[in-house]
């Protein structure tokens, strides 16, 4: 048999977490036709080779956490997401934290443009309502990466709801449900909710329960920003750490929905929550083995992307730019803020300021805006608030450790055997990145595999590919393995690592040398050489 690419040399690893083997891949029509022993290697012909000598071959690394469904529909999305594909990432799934730009309605655009306004590039012309159509529309325009979809409970909540804070009629519940139903029923991989944001932040376990029980049903996945991840927060009223209570609701609610529970991003938020990762970790431990299917998901970073609103009470969210117009208002949220005051001077990074006359502040962190504007902190983050439209977008840190290097919690959850490995960045073309954007998986391989030894390699391959695809129901992905899709990542062991920090975050990796999407290349010999082509595909529930 004649393939139409042979990668020859290379050690494989093959996602599954097994050791790793000497052997060549053939690929053929965009999958992988055969692995060929070194002894049979040399009757195997192609006109296309790569040496991988002395490099590790693995599955492309899959983001089972991306916001990256609202940049996609347009253009010039694969210049905007090229980092991702520069890093080793072939595949990633949107429509998390409760917000995704399908199954919506059309005379819901308006509200949706500016739920989504800090995710997008710019405005769609919303061309489609159903799952299917947003499939439809990106085979037609053609995608850089290959994108599996999560229908979000918040935007089919605004759908249904609008601005309403109360609890859904039966009639407006089911009307949800039906929605979902037929996002299911498109090849969505599941539900998202974004507990942290409105209106998830309103929704009530048993709202989120019975919509979970849709997308279980069709055997999907219920996926979860959690309500709280800092031990105290404005969600709950009780002296138990907030944010064990947030990770029992969600695992209540997925007992009772019968739904596999991925909890997003598993962040341990401000140094006095740090402590608790022990207690958190050992809550899911004991459901999953009490019977939950639940695991969780991290990044490599003590520093994480979010919108300006993120900490704005849930009483002012559906107002809150009349607040901050309002003397009164600006005056109860100053007030409201200043136990934050601290956090938000010292661990707060503007990343987009909207205005361009405020452009000079972004990548600089709050105490340092306050001093150029001759503010107290709490008042220059209202500022910007206003300033933007509450549309600013900001890097949080101090999660799950520091820029010093005590980073207990997060290691303790990335080492974790239920947890996954994930972006969580929001990349578009303006403002200060996000570090991840450009750096997450080198991160992991290099710095926390190579140099700390707190995984094995194949470990970490596996949480970032065979163990993302079946958590998000990708059948074909993540492995190598016959038949299975040919997307590789392709790299050097020894000098694979991350470049981009939080104040230089647009370096791009080293050590990745290769990388094929559905067997077509995009980084050749540590080169882009992905202009032009759109090899991704749109991927259903397999």
């Amino acid at each position: 048999m004649e393939y139409d690419l042979i990668v020859r040399g290379g050690e494989v690893v093959d996602g599954s977490g097994g050791p790793r083997i000497r052997a060549d891949l053939a690929i053929k029509d965009g999958r992988i036709a055969d692995l060929i022993e070194p002894a049979h290697a040399s009757g195997a012909q192609a006109p296309g080779e790569i040496d991988a000598a002395g490099l590790i071959v693995s599955p492309g690394f899959i983001d089972l956490h991306s916001h990256s469904d609202w940049v996609a529909p347009i253009a010039e999305h694969a210049a905007i997401l090229k980092p991702f594909l520069m890093q080793g990432v072939t595949t990633f799934v949107g429509g998390n934290c409760g917000f995704s730009v399908a199954p919506i309605r059309r005379e819901r655009s308006r509200m949706l443009d500016e739920s989504g306004q800090m995710l997008s590039e710019r405005k769609f012309d919303w061309t489609w309502q159903e799952v299917s159509e947003f499939g439809a529309h990106l085979k037609r325009q053609g995608l850089a990466l290959n994108v599996a979809h999560l229908a979000g409970h918040g935007s089919i909540r605004l759908c249904v709801m609008g601005a309403d804070a109360g609890e859904p009629s039966a009639d407006q519940l089911r009307e949800m449900q039906t929605m979902l139903e037929r996002a299911m029923a498109d090849g969505a991989v599941g539900l998202s909710t974004g507990l942290g944001y409105f209106p998830g932040m309103i929704a009530k376990p048993a709202e989120l329960a019975a919509m979970a029980r849709v997308a279980a049903a069709a055997g999907g996945v219920l996926t979860s920003h959690l309500r709280a991840y800092s031990t105290r927060s404005l969600f709950f009223q009780s002296d138990v750490h907030h944010n064990l209570l947030a990770v029992r609701e969600m695992i209540n609610v997925a007992r009772e929905a019968r739904a596999p529970l991925q909890i997003s991003h598993l962040i341990f938020v401000g140094r006095r929550t740090w402590p608790t990762a022990g207690e958190v970790l050992a809550e899911i431990e004991r459901s999953r083995n009490d019977g939950v299917d639940v695991a969780f998901d991290t990044f490599p970073y003590t520093c994480g992307n979010t919108t300006i609103r993120v900490i704005f009470p849930a009483w002012s969210q559906n107002r809150l730019e009349e607040l901050l117009d309002s003397a009164d208002g600006w005056a109860r949220l100053r007030d409201g803020f200043q136990p934050l005051r601290a956090f938000i001077a010292q661990g707060v990074q503007l990343m987009w300021a909207v205005k361009p006359e405020l452009a000079h502040f972004e990548g600089r962190f709050f105490g340092e805006i306050a001093d150029a504007m001759k503010l107290d902190p709490v008042e220059a983050y209202l500022t910007i608030a206003r300033e933007s439209g509450t549309r600013a977008r900001v890097l949080n840190h101090l999660y799950s450790g520091d820029d010093e290097g005590d980073e207990q919690a997060l290691r303790a959850a990335m080492s974790h055997r239920l947890n996954a490995f994930e972006m969580d960045t929001i990349l578009t073309s303006h403002g200060h990145h996000n570090p991840a954007s450009f750096g997450t998986y080198p991160r992991i391989l290099g710095y926390y595999v190579r140099e700390l030894g707190l995984l094995a390699l194949e470990e970490a391959i596996y949480k970032m590919t065979g163990m993302a695809a079946e958590r998000m129901r990708l059948g074909g992905r993540g492995l190598i393995r016959r038949g299975f899709a040919a997307d590789l990542c392709i790299f050097n062991p020894e000098t694979i690592g991350c470049a981009a920090d939080s104040r230089a975050p647009g370096r791009n990796p080293v050590g990745i040398e290769h990388v094929l999407v559905n067997g077509k290349s995009v980084v050749e010999k540590g080169k882009w050489i992905g202009d032009g082509v759109l090899a991704g595909q749109w991927l259903t529930r397999g």
